[in-house]
């Protein structure tokens, strides 16, 4: 089974790192690959990644303010009361 690399600047850069690692062109894309998914599977998720901002956010204690349609207009410089 094949691919078809239809970029010349991909061609060249997968040619040369390969050609720097003394390597064919399968094994380098397969451990350019590899790394990719790798480091992917070591990044946080999203989840992960904010969950220290809302706990953050959550220890704020309560203003008891309305955030209803006025407070969002007023903050989007759309209030109607001029």
């Amino acid at each position: 089974m094949g691919i078809s690399i239809k970029n010349d600047e991909v061609e060249k850069m997968a040619r040369a790192l390969a050609q720097r690692h003394g390597v064919g062109l399968t094994e380098i894309i397969h451990e350019a690959l590899r790394e990719k998914m790798e480091r992917e599977e070591r990044k946080p998720s999203l989840a992960e990644r904010i969950k220290p901002i809302q706990d953050r956010i959550a220890s704020y204690p309560p203003t008891g303010l309305k955030a209803d349609k006025a407070f969002f207009d007023w903050i989007n410089g759309e209030d109607e009361r001029k």
